[in-house]
């Protein structure tokens, strides 16, 4: 039984990498087809992003709180 639920749950994993996949493609095809110049440009698998500085990520993390807040509805 143990070799049926982790075939199970792989496919599973398998359905739900291309689902996430093609609902990227999709995006993209949008972008393309309606304005080619807001595609974003490629970057290589691996390479490293760019440093942040402290005051961009302090904005994203105040921006997540206010939003969880008023998910709350606090």
């Amino acid at each position: 039984m143990l070799v049926v639920n982790a075939t199970r749950q792989r496919e599973t994993d398998s359905f739900e990498r291309a689902r996430i996949r093609n609902f990227e493609m999709a995006g993209l095809i949008a972008i393309a087809h309606h304005d080619p110049k807001k595609m974003p440009d490629y970057k290589p698998h691996g390479e490293k992003p760019k440093p942040v500085s402290d005051e961009a990520n302090q904005a994203r993390a105040r921006g997540a709180f206010i939003a969880l807040a008023l998910a709350s509805g606090a």
